[in-house]
């Protein structure tokens, strides 16, 4: 399965899949993956505005940081026919990277 981690309005756990949105439990991931991802998203909601971008600049680099840092968990966690992709497009940087892991699709 491919995988892509990125934010959205709205959403508390940013994990989708080749059908949209992965529900809970999809796929299955440590406890404290888990709730890394579901903090992760909670500052997103909190501190990105859609008319004017972060609201503070620490904030917006330790955020960056912590998606590159859930990339190399997921990586390390998901099965090794599994891919993911950390889709970031709340700068202005390149807004994808794969693993490389597994097979592509």
């Amino acid at each position: 399965m491919r995988y892509r981690l990125t934010n959205e309005y709205g959403v508390a756990r940013p994990l989708w899949g080749d059908e949209g949105l992965c529900p809970d439990g999809t796929p299955v991931l440590p406890p404290h993956v888990e709730e890394a991802i579901r903090e992760w998203a909670a500052v997103f909601q909190e501190g990105f505005e859609w008319d004017r971008g972060w609201r503070v600049r620490v904030v917006a680099r330790e955020h960056a940081a912590q998606g590159e840092r859930l990339l190399a968990i997921l990586e390390r966690v998901l099965g090794p026919e599994d891919t993911v992709e950390l889709v970031y497009w709340e700068t202005e940087r390149p807004t994808g990277r794969g693993t490389g892991r597994g097979t592509a699709r």
